[in-house]
């Protein structure tokens, strides 16, 4: 992408006034850590958005509301009793790119290897977009389709409103790499909801190992109603193979990540229970 002239505007409003006006020739920019991907090299102009005071982590009733410009290394940095979000964060490329990455910037245009989409789709946060006025949309909705073609006629994204961890709630990620600056081979992140031994409800999404990440419903499915235990991890992980289309990439045969997929969702689904157990409260 070439970026040929930076308009700052001074509020949220003027932004998408700009944006709007721009067109096709305009683009919002914060971490710009995306564009080396965009292989496009139409002319451009950037409009900042980093000064419009969307860079913030503020819990309110059940949910913690993330600004849509905050750095992913703030997220990775901030600590509270109901709150999971660091736990991928800090597992995302280098800590020099999360200074600079946003939350925004990473679900605004989601790429195949994206973390944040899965663990937003496991969370069940609401994303909010401004278009004169905001707008909520579920992460079911927001991530049923590539999310750009939301903001091709000035809309912004403002906020992401993420849950707090309820009582007997546990969070699970995992990610697997080769090294720890690449790429997602696969990711996985769950959320489950105890009732004494047994499970609840269930969240279970992928990414990276598929064109595009969701959740995984016949896991889900499998999940609810039965033990919280090991065999019953395993045998829902088996499902995984039904609900996407899984491919070969970075040497690897669509069969290796399936299976690279199912042992990651038991390894996250492990993870979660033994974090929901110790929330009493």
């Amino acid at each position: 992408m070439k970026l040929c002239e930076f308009l700052r505007p001074a509020s949220l409003p003027a932004a998408r006034d700009n944006l709007r006006e721009l067109g096709a020739k305009g683009m919002a920019l914060a971490g710009g850590t995306a564009l080396h991907f965009m292989q496009d090299h139409t002319p451009v102009t950037a409009v900042d958005i980093t000064h419009l005071g969307l860079s913030y982590i503020r819990p309110e009733g059940d949910f913690y509301r993330i600004g849509a410009t905050t750095p992913l290394a703030d997220i990775q940095r901030y600590r509270a009793p109901r709150w999971a979000m660091h736990e991928i964060c800090r597992r995302i490329s280098t800590h020099q790119i999360r200074n600079v990455s946003t939350i925004g910037g990473n679900i605004c245009r989601v790429f195949p290897w994206a973390d944040l989409p899965v663990v937003l789709l496991a969370m069940n946060a609401r994303m909010v977009v401004f278009s004169g006025k905001e707008h909520e949309y579920a992460a079911d909705d927001y991530f049923k389709t590539q999310p750009a073609k939301r903001f091709l006629h000035g809309d912004l994204l403002s906020e992401v409103k993420v849950p707090a961890l309820q009582a007997h709630h546990g969070f699970g990620s995992v990610k697997v790499v080769r090294t720890a600056a690449a790429f997602a081979m696969v990711t996985i992140a769950c959320v489950l909801e105890l009732d004494g031994a047994n499970i609840k409800s269930a969240r279970v999404a992928a990414g990276s190992a598929i064109p595009f990440p969701r959740r995984l419903p016949s896991v889900e499915a499998a999940l609810k109603g039965k033990e919280a235990k090991t065999e019953v991890f395993q045998e829902a992980a088996r499902k995984a193979g039904a609900d996407a289309p899984w491919r070969g990439r970075e040497g690897m045969s669509p069969d290796y990540s399936r299976h690279l997929a199912e042992v990651s969702i038991l390894d996250a689904l492990e993870r979660a229970a033994t974090f929901a157990r110790g929330r009493a409260e």
